[in-house]
This record gives C-alpha cells, sequence and structure tokens, in this order.
C-alpha cells in the first residue's frame, strides 16, 4: 500500500479538472448584419475576434476574453474590447453566446450576436438572454 501523503496526491492528480476550451470560427446572419467570429479560448482567457458588416457600416475588432461560463455545449463568453477600427469601441464589454452541436452537418453550431456595452452596465458570461441563429462554421466546446 502507498503512503497515504503520495495517495492523497495521486488522488488529487487523477480528479484533476483538465481546463475547458472553445475554438473555432463562423459566420451568422442576424437580419441585415452578418458577423464573422472567430474565438480561441483556454480556461477563462483568450481572444475572439469580429468582423461586423451591417447597414451602419463595416466594424471589426478584438476582444481579450475574461469571462468563460460553459454549461454542457453551451459557452457564454465576454470580455473587454482592445482593437477596433472603431475606435470608441475599445474599452467596451462584448458578451456572446455559442452552442456546439457537434460535427453533425444535419444540425448547425448556433451563435449570438456580439452585445457591446459600457463595463459593469449590463451582463458578462454570468448571466443574459441571447438570440440564437445558425452558424456557417464550426466550434468546438471541451
Amino acid at each position: 500500500m502507498f503512503p497515504t501523503p503520495l495517495t492523497a496526491f495521486a488522488l488529487a492528480s487523477f480528479m484533476a479538472v483538465v481546463a475547458s476550451s472553445v475554438n473555432g470560427s463562423g459566420t451568422i446572419t442576424f437580419g441585415s448584419s452578418v458577423e464573422h467570429l472567430s474565438v480561441k479560448v483556454s480556461g477563462s482567457s483568450g481572444r475572439a475576434r469580429y468582423e461586423d458588416k451591417a447597414a451602419g457600416g463595416n466594424v471589426n475588432g478584438q476582444i481579450n476574453i475574461n469571462c468563460v461560463n460553459i454549461v454542457g455545449n453551451t459557452a457564454t463568453l465576454s470580455g473587454l474590447v482592445t482593437h477596433s477600427n472603431k475606435k470608441s469601441m475599445i474599452g467596451q464589454e462584448g458578451v456572446f453566446r455559442i452552442v456546439d452541436n457537434g460535427s453533425k452537418k444535419a444540425t448547425p453550431d448556433m451563435a449570438s450576436l456580439i452585445n457591446f456595452h459600457e463595463p459593469g452596465t449590463s451582463t458578462d458570461c454570468n448571466a443574459g438572454e441571447f438570440d440564437l441563429t445558425p452558424v456557417k462554421g464550426n466550434f468546438t466546446i471541451r
């Protein structure tokens, strides 16, 4: 039999949770808006890049993700805009949701448009209602 400290260490190592991840890219069409989103997140941080083509103009940028909430096949992410061609968006918080429906072509992944707001004035990755639409692309949540 192993000594007690070694057994406890082995058990703790065995039960350690692997960091969650959200990766992939996709394009969603919501009304007249077409948004392309790419995400690379490990644990509770990462980056999302977006390109939004809408009636109001074309906007693109990067969000440094600092909040990740994964429940089953659904990830809600939020963070601060650090780069954007629309300078007034820098410092805004962006929050969005992704649903990974697997690799089956019959059931596409889903995503919401990114909701932007002043930090602390609305939801982050821990709450919120999101309108989801099918994605042309693929996201993987683990």
